[in-house]
């Protein structure tokens, strides 16, 4: 449970680190993604959550 939420919390600060360093890229990579079909968008998350669990399978060896 632990390294649950210290993953959680890794995540907030990635993000923020993201937005606090290039904030126009952020809002023009959001502009770009608004046009891609929901579709799109869920292949494109199910890729990021597969490539996610591949990772910390390697590190857990």
């Amino acid at each position: 449970m632990i390294d649950f939420i210290i993953a959680f919390g890794l995540v907030f600060v990635i993000e923020g680190l993201l937005l606090f360093i290039s904030p126009n890229r952020i809002k023009n990579l959001l502009n770009v993604i608004s046009s891609y079909s929901e579709k799109k968008i869920r292949l494109i998350g199910l890729l990021s959550i597969i490539i996610g669990i591949i990772i910390i399978a390697l590190i857990r060896l």
